[in-house]
């Protein structure tokens, strides 16, 4: 058996992945947590082969959390699970056994413990596991010691001028600058202006590298929004906050918990 904590805060994506992975007869799910403090025990306690981690936890991030269990035991076996963030893709393709994108796909599940039994099953399991981790921890402390610049900076030369979207008889030129937020709504992802809605092919997390340059912010795993539009950071509830923007409908976009802190520490709130 190959036993497996998970660390998300999302109850709904937690239990998504818990019940794909419950599929696999050899996958043992021998604990869960809900922020990155918690995971942290609970992963050194239970000591299992693999972690699947997400990115955004209260306390101590996905990143954090996987430089610090590596520096522990260099031969747990770390899954990543993010909606967007572009440094732990980095990490991701340098040398982490796997990364699974939000929301979860069960083909791309199953592929991910396919790997995770290749590995298992490998008789240099350990010394791999070392040797890779190794490198991982090192990529993570790059990446925490370069993420101040890579905020401050990531603001500047806008990489294109205009998005292309669908309109109802021709191809729409939208600017960036007029894009309220952007959303998903189940597989469909929709761009708001001030005075229309358009649908349009592209992923969230395509749209998200497209606008990075622009003042873009994701807050929550389905949106992402114009922080030039952000009027008003109201507080919901169990941790969560709502933003309320400057536009005529004073549009409301959520902040799930996960990512207050981050959007705090952008706003230098």
């Amino acid at each position: 058996m190959i036993s497996v904590v998970i660390a998300d805060d999302e109850p709904l994506a937690r239990d998504e992945l818990i019940y794909l992975l419950k599929q696999c007869e050899d996958i043992k799910i021998v604990g869960e947590a809900t922020q990155g403090a918690e995971a942290l025990e609970k992963i050194l306690t239970l000591k299992p082969d693999v972690a699947f981690l997400d990115i955004q936890m209260p306390n101590l991030d996905g990143l954090t959390l996987a430089r610090k269990l590596l520096e522990e035991d260099p031969a747990l076996m770390i899954v990543f699970a993010t909606a967007y963030d572009k440094h732990a893709i980095q990490a991701f393709e340098v040398n982490a056994i796997d990364y699974l994108l939000k929301p979860f796909d069960e083909e791309r599940v199953l592929k991910t413990v396919e790997r995770i039994r290749q590995r298992v099953g490998d008789s240099k399991l350990d010394s791999q596991n070392e040797t890779l981790n190794n490198s991982l921890v090192e990529l993570l402390k790059k990446i925490a010691k370069d993420s101040v610049s890579t905020v401050a900076g990531r603001f500047q030369t806008p990489k294109i001028s205009k998005l292309a979207v669908q309109g109802e008889e021709s191809v729409v030129l939208i600017d960036p600058k007029d894009i309220l937020y952007v959303y998903r709504e189940t597989r469909d992802v929709f761009i708001k202006t001030s005075s229309k809605v358009y649908s349009t092919k592209y992923t969230l997390q395509t749209l998200e590298e497209k606008l990075a340059s622009y003042p873009f912010f994701r807050p929550h795993r389905s949106y992402l929004v114009n922080l030039s539009f952000v009027h008003e950071l109201v507080p919901w509830f169990n941790g969560a906050y709502t933003l309320i923007l400057n536009d005529e409908k004073r549009s409301e976009v959520p902040v799930s918990r996960a990512y207050v802190k981050a959007l705090k520490d952008l706003l230098e709130i």
